[in-house]
């Protein structure tokens, strides 16, 4: 409970008619007094009451893009009776914060209010509880109340439509992505769970009736021609960025090389690390954008670790990452190979460094930095990879990522 200014006042002047009272004995005193204390009384009982036997049930979107305008629907039910001037605040992480006023609901017309808000960062997001207030009838005092109202929403990274994208290691005509061949009378190599863009004719039913989800046929010719995405996980090399900003930034410019591979009809392997264990799932965009809003900078595992331990030999692999020595170490390995590069000095010298964290990412002091200096040089790494034939895009702080990725080039 919090008395308002309002009933300090109140509470303040009938303390005095009650003096005055007191002292003269004037009955109309005492009456204009417990009318006031009854003011109290009355505003203090119906804000108690007000927030008593309220169910509240949240409808919202379950997917979202970063940036994207988001609609929160509240429904207040009453158990019996009826209920005044109720506030909810509703606080969903990932998204900001809102409220909404019911001026009254009961038992047999549940109130319901919505409110606009907007998607902020990328992840998977879970609600238990909203904080429900009351003023009661007379708004002399506030009560509140937090109650059980769960949900969940996973905000998907933003991507930029890309023109064209280069496979590492094709050339001439076939430099962008091709659509996958035809599979007609192609050896069939296995199974594996249904994807995006998976024809339907390809689904082997006796395999989806024993799991329970749709299952496809998969073809020998499928796995050579996935394009493998490598995002480097560790937490050391984006350090020096205290706001967390360039690795959302590095997960958004993946997201946007997945959307222009997988539109060409070809999968992407998804890979990173997960502390010491290496993620990895073949995936269309759908699929990839789960993954994406759940990938975190908690990995331990270097990307040629990674790579030696989940890629097969041969694959294109896209390196995303801040450490330029990882695309070059592959490319001296004879790996076809592409990199992202986020130029960490430019985030970390801006003036949102020291802000609050982005999709969970961690600040300079909760990390033990080892060899790793964050003051490499971006413009000579950019320069190493490119007289060893690497196309490169370099990420800096304030430009667009969809620009920066139209530097790629053979």
């Amino acid at each position: 409970m919090r008395p308002t200014g309002d009933a300090v006042a109140v509470g303040v002047l009938a303390v005095l008619l009650l003096f005055i009272a007191v002292n003269l004995q004037a009955g109309w005193v005492y009456a204009v007094d417990a009318l006031l204390i009854g003011l109290l009384a009355v505003g203090c009982v119906s804000a108690a009451l007000g927030i008593r036997g309220l169910t509240v049930e949240r409808t919202m979107p379950s997917e979202a893009f970063e940036g994207d305008p988001v609609t929160v629907r509240l429904r207040v039910l009453v158990r019996r009776g009826r209920r005044f001037f109720i506030a909810l605040h509703d606080a969903v992480p990932g998204l900001t914060p809102g409220a909404v006023r019911i001026p009254v609901c009961d038992s047999r017309h549940p109130a319901a209010q919505s409110y606009q808000t907007v998607a902020l960062r990328r992840g998977v997001f879970m609600v238990e509880r909203i904080d429900a207030r009351s003023s009661g009838l007379a708004g002399l005092f506030v009560f509140r109340r937090r109650l059980r109202s769960p949900g969940a929403m996973t905000v998907f990274p933003r991507y930029w439509v890309l023109a064209d994208f280069p496979v590492p290691g094709r050339t001439g005509p076939d430099i962008t992505s091709v659509p996958r061949p035809d599979r007609n009378g192609l050896e069939v190599a296995g199974v594996r769970e249904f994807r995006d863009g998976d024809n339907l004719r390809h689904v082997h039913w006796r395999s989806t009736a024993r799991r329970g989800t749709l299952v496809v046929r998969e073809f020998e010719h499928e796995a050579a021609d996935a394009v493998a995405l490598l995002i480097d996980t560790r937490a050391e090399v984006y350090a020096a960025d205290g706001s967390g900003q360039a690795f959302e930034d590095l997960v958004q410019a993946a997201a946007s090389i997945v959307h222009s591979v997988t539109r060409s009809g070809r999968p992407v392997e998804l890979i990173g690390a997960r502390g010491t264990q290496v993620d990895t799932a073949v995936v269309g965009w759908a699929q990839a954008l789960h993954w994406l809003a759940r990938v975190q900078p908690h990995g331990m595992l270097s990307p040629l670790d990674v790579y030696r331990s989940a890629v097969v030999s041969g694959t294109p692999v896209v390196i995303c990452t801040a450490d330029p020595d990882a695309p070059a170490g592959l490319a001296q390995q004879g790996v076809p190979v592409a990199a992202v590069l986020v130029d960490v000095v430019s985030y970390a010298e801006s003036p949102q460094s020291g802000g609050p964290l982005r999709g969970g990412s961690v600040t300079a002091g909760d990390v033990d930095t080892g060899e790793w200096d964050s003051r490499v040089d971006s413009d000579a790494g950019e320069m190493v990879l490119r007289a060893l034939g690497v196309p490169v895009a370099v990420l800096r702080h304030g430009a667009e990522v969809g620009v920066c990725l139209a530097s790629l080039s053979p």
